[in-house]
């Protein structure tokens, strides 16, 4: 598990994008403390950062979840339960 900064230096984004990706579902966090998170390492297939007015934040996370809903395979491994 990582913490916020961890996470965002890993994936190369500033600490509010993840924290946005976190709650569109594109990451996973899981709650420790009262208001602190920590975060599931990425995989071998990041998401990748990028601007557009075409392709929407929820868009993206909608497309996410279609997919790993009909692909098993996608899910993390590992993942605590």
């Amino acid at each position: 598990m990582l913490t916020k900064d961890e996470a965002a230096a890993h994936l190369g984004i500033h600490a509010s994008t993840l924290v946005r990706w976190a709650e569109q579902g594109i990451v996973m966090r899981h709650a420790y403390n009262d208001q602190a998170f920590l975060y599931e390492p990425i995989g071998t297939d990041p998401p990748i950062k990028h601007s557009s007015r075409w392709d929407r934040l929820i868009d993206r996370a909608a497309a996410i979840k279609t997919a790993k809903a009909s692909n098993p395979s996608l899910q993390v491994e590992g993942a605590v339960v």
